[in-house]
């Protein structure tokens, strides 16, 4: 039996979906009973839906009671408790979630050894960043004998829906400052221009707190990191820049306003988008590559926990202790999987 949290949702719809075609046990939880149940029974009649609250313990342990990995994609992690996680401890389950939130990434690992005396895999992140954007770049480092610096790139197109954790993580970000490996950045500052595969082409992105600041110096031996946000709608990017001017107290009030009409003005562009990584040498060489397409960006997204929670049920994922989805799968494979659900790299 799997269990994901937050499984009606946006992101956890997708990777629900994807486990119950594969035969896996589903058990949908969400704070909203009746949504859990009428999602369950969409995916079939083997599969139930319960009232759970990823932040109440007690709620998690009912919940988990059968289960052999939980997933966890109820968000925001910005202020989410450890209390699936440790309910996950204290019921012998593997933990998965799709956390993109540094803090929470940095507070996981501090797990590691509990996990590891358990005899249990908590995968933390296995989503666009870091998951697939740390695959991305570990595959890519294989054409530099040394690489510098990274800049890695999650590029949204409008037409994918605005979940409320979504929006309220945002919020926090902008003009907040955070350091970085090189220095202090500041959230939808600095902005550039990178080129994207089509149909997007040359957009302007911004700064972004990600895990990858803290993650990819180890992992490839950088300086450097900076992870980069942009959106289809160059008015939202715009927006975004200007509110984040305003620093994070002023300029998320105002975001969080225009939520419900940003919403309304999704019915344009694609519901795609892609994940880029370049990676610079000291000698100025670049390797580059990218992965996503024009649609389905947040089931790409959502696949990465998918994939783990798949591996960890029948057992070709045993390693034990905290990582992420690359670790768990290898970055190669996690790769190829993406491809083989049709999304191209380039």
């Amino acid at each position: 039996m799997i269990v994901v949290f937050g499984g009606y949702g946006v992101f956890g719809a997708h990777a629900s979906q994807f486990l119950a075609k594969t035969g896996l046990a589903v058990r949908i939880a969400g704070r909203d009973a009746a949504k859990a149940e009428r999602f369950a029974a969409s995916l079939g009649e083997r599969y139930e839906g319960v009232a759970a609250d990823a932040n109440d313990p007690a709620s998690c342990a009912q919940a988990l009671q059968g289960a052999r990995v939980a997933v966890s994609c109820a968000g925001p992690f910005s202020t989410m408790k450890t209390a699936l996680p440790e309910a996950c401890l204290a019921s012998g389950v593997h933990y998965v979630d799709i956390a993109d939130d540094r803090n929470w990434t940095a507070q996981m690992r501090s797990f590691d050894s509990r996990f590891r005396d358990r005899g249990l895999t908590a995968a933390v992140g296995c989503s666009s960043l870091p998951g697939i954007s740390g695959a991305l770049a570990l595959v890519t480092a294989k054409r530099l004998p040394t690489v510098e610096r990274a800049r890695i790139t999650l590029f949204i197109g409008n037409r994918n829906p605005k979940g409320e954790a979504a929006v309220r993580s945002a919020t926090t970000q902008l003009g907040r400052p955070f350091p970085a490996p090189q220095g202090t950045l500041r959230g939808f500052h600095g902005g550039e221009t990178v080129v994207l595969p089509p149909p997007f082409g040359p957009r302007r992105v911004y700064d972004w707190d990600s895990p990858e600041l803290d993650l990819f110096p180890d992992l490839l031996g950088v300086r450097s990191v900076r992870v980069k946000v942009g959106f289809e709608a160059r008015l939202a990017t715009l927006s975004f820049a200007g509110l984040a001017r305003l620093g994070p107290r002023m300029g998320g009030l105002l975001l969080a306003g225009m939520a419900p009409m940003a919403r309304h003005l999704s019915g344009f562009g694609h519901s795609g988008g892609f994940v880029k990584v370049e990676l610079f040498a000291p000698n100025g060489t670049v390797a580059a590559a990218a992965i996503g397409g024009p649609s389905d960006a947040q089931r790409m997204a959502a696949l990465p926990a998918a994939f783990v929670a798949q591996g960890l049920h029948d057992g070709s994922v045993n390693a034990n202790g905290v990582m992420t989805a690359y670790e768990a799968l290898g970055a190669s494979r996690l790769i190829e999987r993406l491809v083989a659900e049709r999304y191209e790299i380039t």
